[in-house]
C-alpha cells in the first residue's frame, strides 16, 4: 500500500541560497549562472535545456547555449535539479527538494508531482547482489493524467 505521506510538495530553494551553495562547492557566482538559476527556479513543471535557452534569449541574449547546458548539469550535480524523462521520452529537469525523489508526470500538460517513497529499493539491492553491479542510481517517472487534464481527455476535447 502506498503511503500518501510520501507525496512531497517540492521545496524550491531561493536563487540566493542556490548561489551560496554553488560558492560553497567552489563555483563562481557569475551573472549568466545567476540568470539561469533564477529562470529554472521559477518553473513549476519539468523543462528542457532548450526551453531555458529560449526563455533567456529574450531577456539575456548574451547567455549562450553552452552556458545554459553546463549550468543545468552543475545544478543537477549539486542536487538542486533532478533529471526526469517526459512522457515523450525527452530528457528534462525539475527543480525541487534535494534528495532521492521520483515523479508522477502528466502526459498531457507536463504537471509533475514529487514523491519520496522508493518502491524499487529492494529490487535495486537484489539486482546488485545478483549481477555484481555497483548500482549508482536510478530514475522513476510514472506517467498519467493529472486531475485537471482528465475531463478534457475523457471528453475527447
Amino acid at each position: 500500500m502506498f503511503d500518501s505521506s510520501a507525496l512531497a510538495s517540492p521545496v524550491i530553494p531561493s536563487p540566493e541560497s542556490v548561489t551560496e551553495l554553488l560558492v560553497r562547492h567552489g563555483y563562481r557566482s557569475t551573472a549568466p549562472r545567476r540568470a539561469v538559476v533564477a529562470d529554472v527556479l521559477a518553473r513549476s513543471r519539468p523543462f528542457t535545456a532548450e526551453e531555458v535557452v529560449g526563455s533567456l534569449r529574450t531577456r539575456a541574449p548574451e547567455i549562450g547555449r553552452a552556458t545554459v547546458y553546463r549550468t543545468l548539469e552543475l545544478l543537477a550535480s549539486v542536487d538542486v535539479l533532478s533529471r526526469v524523462l517526459r512522457s515523450d521520452g525527452h530528457p528534462a529537469y525539475i527543480a525541487g527538494t534535494p534528495g532521492h525523489r521520483h515523479h508522477l508526470v502528466c502526459s498531457d500538460c507536463g504537471e509533475a508531482v514529487t514523491f519520496s517513497a522508493c518502491p524499487v529499493d529492494e529490487l535495486i539491492r537484489d539486482l546488485s547482489r545478483d549481477t555484481q553491479f555497483r548500482i549508482q542510481g536510478h530514475m522513476l517517472e510514472v506517467f498519467g493524467l493529472c486531475p485537471a487534464c482528465q475531463p478534457a481527455v475523457q471528453g475527447g476535447g
